[in-house]
């Protein structure tokens, strides 16, 4: 119920944000934490994202992501064509500045230089270069098309890491009802969030890239090794916590 009417008042409000200019961010941001809250997710952000436009990439596990991240850096999102054809999540998509890429030959310069006009207004852009859902919190490779974004302006590219997590969820893994992959049925999926009692979405934010000297593949996987190196290093600082805690609970 509570989930339900904050989405109504999504619904309510979504006709606003277009009047709202530069302040509807504000809207945005408030109506995501309060769709977080609805569904049990805590936001914890490891570091933060220095000032000043720029290319955020993240791994990709659930559309749970896009609220979560949305929340935290206040992006635009680059998203598949089909997302904007969407009933009701097609319109939030579109009035949170999404940019939809297109399918086929020549269409990823369009999106390239979408991403640079957003970029050049002073907002930063967030996309998912694995190119879709995973059940692993190390991220699988990264597509490098859209990196040249970056590299054409000399924008910098921050790496984040995120997992989904409670008490029980083992170091280096997603919690087992988190994520949302080949695009199984919605249903079910939203059955089992609600039987949480609350998770944690952890977020690892990683040093900013410098695209200068880089080619489009090159960045791509610096940045993949980032985000891997980030989150490999929380999984060993969270094993050596349950270790040191099984111990203690011996002793």
């Amino acid at each position: 119920m509570h989930f339900a009417s904050v989405l109504l008042l999504g619904t309510i409000l979504l006709p606003t944000v277009p009047l709202l200019g530069r302040y509807s961010k504000y809207l945005i941001n408030w109506w995501l934490g309060r769709m977080l809250a609805a569904l049990g997710v805590t936001v914890e952000l490891d570091g933060e994202a220095p000032a000043g436009p720029m290319l955020v990439v993240a791994n990709h596990c659930s559309w749970l992501d896009i609220l979560v991240l949305g929340r935290a850096f206040n992006t635009a999102f680059v998203s598949k064509a089909e997302v904007g054809k969407w009933p009701l999540v097609g319109s939030f998509a579109r009035a949170g500045g999404t940019l939809f890429l297109s399918r086929g030959a020549g269409k990823t310069g369009e999106t390239s230089a979408a991403i640079r006009e957003v970029l050049d207004h002073d907002r930063s852009v967030l996309f998912f270069p694995e190119g879709t859902t995973t059940y692993d919190p190390t991220p699988h490779r990264f597509h490098a098309r859209l990196f040249a974004a970056a590299i054409d302006g000399g924008y910098p590219v921050l790496p984040v890491g995120l997992r989904y997590a409670d008490d029980t969820t083992p170091p280096g893994m997603h919690h087992a009802l988190a994520p949302w992959v080949n695009e199984a049925p919605l249903g079910p999926h939203f059955r089992d969030l609600f039987k949480l009692h609350g998770i944690t979405a952890q977020l690892r934010v990683c040093a900013p890239i410098n695209p200068r000297g880089y080619d489009r593949r090159s960045l791509a996987e610096a940045a993949r090794t980032a985000v891997a190196h980030r989150q490999a290093m929380a999984a060993a600082r969270n094993a050596r916590r349950t270790a040191s805690a099984h111990t203690a609970d011996d002793a």
